[in-house]
């Protein structure tokens, strides 16, 4: 009896394995040897064409050299002669060979069915290119292939272009354009059924394809562009794909018969695979309802993540009632970044694991919460009135402040909240998210409190702050800052006794801009080093210049910040600018804030400064964290009064007092002094009565360009 119940399912296997075996042999011998043939054969093209190409990519790299080497500033006489040399020994390749300093279409040959386009530019004219195709140039810095397309002149073809680059800044193109008719002769595709298209498929050049055939597709890549070239199947290898499908077709139907066969005489069989496929069933729903689950929800905290949160607030608001609004309150955790450094980032996870937790339970009538990452926290409010917004930011912080016990770690946290408001500020949640992380850190630099509610006035700041940051690094390849020098008196002999350099940002549309516009946006952009080594350079480079006039050199004083104390070698880089102009180390004064003064990790090298001969002065006395008491532990030489405390004279007898006690303190401690800001006779007579005669500020002089103190001191 089990022998007939094997019987049936030994035969079907059998006849299954003879049908597959049949099936790849005949596949093997009468499918796969002519398409490996054909297919091989479309490589050859797509290799041919490859090739023909790069033959015209070394026309641009020749010309490329050529202005790389004589710059665009060549005589044009000397440009267009080598156009006309290059041209004439690849006519039969290109169209036109073009250079395009900055962008603007100069050189052109031949001019010849080519003057439409002499002049224009290549980043505003858009038919001059495709779209995007003239930044991906300037941004590649390489080759880069745009089309086939219709050119501007009304022809079809290719342009090949490259940027050209001085000193990392980008100063034009140079491109060559090709006729496709010119590369199909070539390749002979005219004779052919081959076709090139794009990924998308759109027609590119050769012989267009029915749509109803089938193809036989190879991939060609030139630089950045990404083609198919592919050709119809015969007609033959059509009918001999028929006859695969047919033939498999029938050996499906007789393995459907023979399932059916199986199927009637074991329904035992039929229940068992029911019930296997019942349990697949629940197993896949399981599964499916935890891959959602960790789509969208936070693995830590078991909260909705960043995706659910845009998924579902954008459903908010697009089935919001014209009546309907919503607060967005986005908030983190202030200096959370100090739990993972120093206790690691497992409590780190503890402490957001636990506050999520806290939040979620704490009564806080949100419609939507979810961590967006990090630290970083998104809350949702419907129809919430204004003025309830600083009871549930109070509420937030309370509920972020309670100290946490974790590890055996007391931890108290504070957090920053920012506001966006719905539909009053945008309908849009990206730019109501974007709003809302503005006020965060908008509220994180107020004293007063812990929430800011965003505010038209606080996009066009941070705007303002993006747009000088983004023109600060071409600022200084250009050049654009200057030095203005102001001079220190001795108010009782009334000679000059030193200079203090101040830095001036020479826009080329907003004119002289002073550093209080833009020194915050050097320090965030990273560049405050670079600024300092040029000030540093150009105050020596201006000192040896009045030397050579035959001026009496004064010793001349330059603002360094802290971040400037973490440059590599730095004593040894500036002994050798100094060397560089043969300047003695006594000309230069170094700046330093009080808050900079009391970082003891710079007392070493602020000790070598003065082992150096470099004078070392604290500016803003006073005015931040230190007493007088620091004085003696500074290694500094000289003690800047700050003009704070001079507008104080004969308005604060505090003011006054606290002048005194750093002139009386200073003296004993054996500092120089000087006082800044001084504007009016009153404070001068004050200042010298006592014992603080060396003065700066628009009493005697302002800060004034180079060839002003030239003429002041000549």
């Amino acid at each position: 009896m089990a022998f007939i119940n094997k019987k049936p399912l030994t035969i079907i296997l059998g006849f299954v394995v003879v049908l597959q075996l049949s099936l790849f042999y005949y596949y093997s011998l009468s499918v796969d040897r002519e398409y490996r043939a054909e297919k091989a054969d479309l490589s050859s093209q797509a290799v041919m064409l490859t090739s023909n190409i790069e033959e015209r990519v070394s026309i641009v790299k020749g010309v490329s050299s050529f202005i790389q080497t004589v710059g665009f500033d060549a005589d044009p006489n000397l440009i267009n002669e080598y156009l006309h040399t290059a041209y004439n020994n690849n006519s039969s390749n290109v169209m036109n060979i073009m250079i395009a300093p900055d962008g603007l279409i100069r050189y052109l040959y031949p001019l010849s069915g080519n003057t439409a386009i002499l002049g224009k530019s290549l980043l505003l004219d858009s038919a001059l290119s495709s779209p995007g195709m003239v930044q991906e140039t300037i941004r590649s810095g390489g080759i880069t292939i745009d089309g086939p397309r219709t050119l501007a002149q009304g022809e079809y073809g290719m342009v090949i272009r490259q940027a050209i680059y001085h000193n990392n800044s980008f100063t034009g193109i140079v491109s060559v354009t090709l006729k496709i008719e010119n590369i199909v002769d070539q390749l002979l595709l005219k004779d052919t059924r081959i076709f090139v298209k794009t990924e998308d498929h759109t027609f590119l050049f050769g012989t267009p394809a029915e749509k109803e055939d089938k193809q036989l597709i190879v991939p060609v890549t030139v630089y950045n562009q990404h083609w198919l070239m592919g050709i119809p199947m015969p007609s033959h290898k059509k009918w001999e794909m028929l006859r695969s499908v047919l033939w498999i077709d029938m050996a499906i139907l007789l393995i459907i018969a023979f399932i059916l066969y199986i199927f009637w005489h074991q329904s035992r069989f039929n229940r068992e695979l029911e019930r296997v496929v019942s349990i697949r069933t629940r197993d896949l729903r399981v599964s499916k309802r935890l891959y959602e689950k960790l789509a969208h929800y936070d693995s830590l905290t078991g909260i909705p993540n960043r995706l659910y949160f845009m998924d579902e607030f954008e459903r908010l608001l697009q089935s919001a009632e014209p009546t309907q609004t919503y607060t967005l309150f986005f908030f983190d955790l202030n200096r959370f970044k100090e739990i993972n450094d120093t206790l690691g980032h497992s409590i780190g996870d503890q402490v957001i694991k636990t506050l999520a937790n806290r939040l979620k339970n704490g009564k806080v009538p949100f419609k939507l919460f979810a961590r967006t990452g990090g630290d970083e926290f998104v809350m949702v409010f419907p129809d919430l009135p204004r003025e309830h917004i600083p009871t549930i930011a109070e509420h937030i912080s309370g509920l972020i402040s309670e100290t946490l016990l974790i590890s055996g770690a007391h931890l108290s946290l504070s957090t920053s909240i920012g506001v966006s408001l719905y539909p009053e500020h945008s309908l849009n949640k990206d730019d109501l998210l974007k709003f809302a992380d503005m006020s965060m850190y908008q509220a994180k630099s107020q004293e007063d409190a812990n929430y800011f509610i965003f505010d038209w006035g606080l996009r066009e700041k941070l705007e303002q702050k993006t747009m000088i940051a983004k023109y600060l690094h071409s600022a200084l390849e250009r050049e654009e800052f200057v030095l203005h020098y102001q001079p220190q008196i001795n108010a009782v002999t009334g000679k000059m006794i030193g200079m203090e350099a101040l830095v001036r940002w020479n826009h080329p549309e907003k004119g002289l801009i002073g550093p209080g516009t833009f020194i915050t946006a050097v320090e965030e952009a990273g560049l405050m080093i670079q600024l300092t080594d040029w000030v540093l350079r150009e105050v020596c480079r201006q000192l040896c210049e009045w030397r050579t006039m035959g001026l009496p050199l004064l010793r001349t004083s330059i603002n360094i910040s802290n971040s400037w104390f973490y440059n590599r070698n730095l004593i040894e880089n500036l002994l050798a600018v100094l060397d560089q102009y043969g300047l003695e180390t006594s000309m230069l004064e170094f700046e330093i804030t009080e808050s900079t003064a009391l970082l003891e990790e710079h007392y070493p090298l602020l000790q070598q400064m003065r082992d150096h001969g470099i004078v070392v002065s604290i500016d803003d006395f006073g005015t931040k964290y230190s007493s007088l008491n620091y004085l003696k532990h500074f290694p500094v030489n000289k003690i800047k009064i700050d003009r704070t405390f001079i507008t104080g004279i004969g308005i604060s007898s505090i003011d006054e007092t606290i002048i005194k006690s750093i002139v009386y303190v200073a003296s004993q401690l054996g500092y120089d002094l000087i006082a800044e800001g001084v504007e009016t006779q009153e404070q001068l007579d004050f200042l010298i009565k006592h014992n603080c005669p060396h003065i700066q500020g628009f009493l005697f002089f302002p800060p004034l360009p180079a060839e002003d103190i030239h003429k002041l001191a000549s």
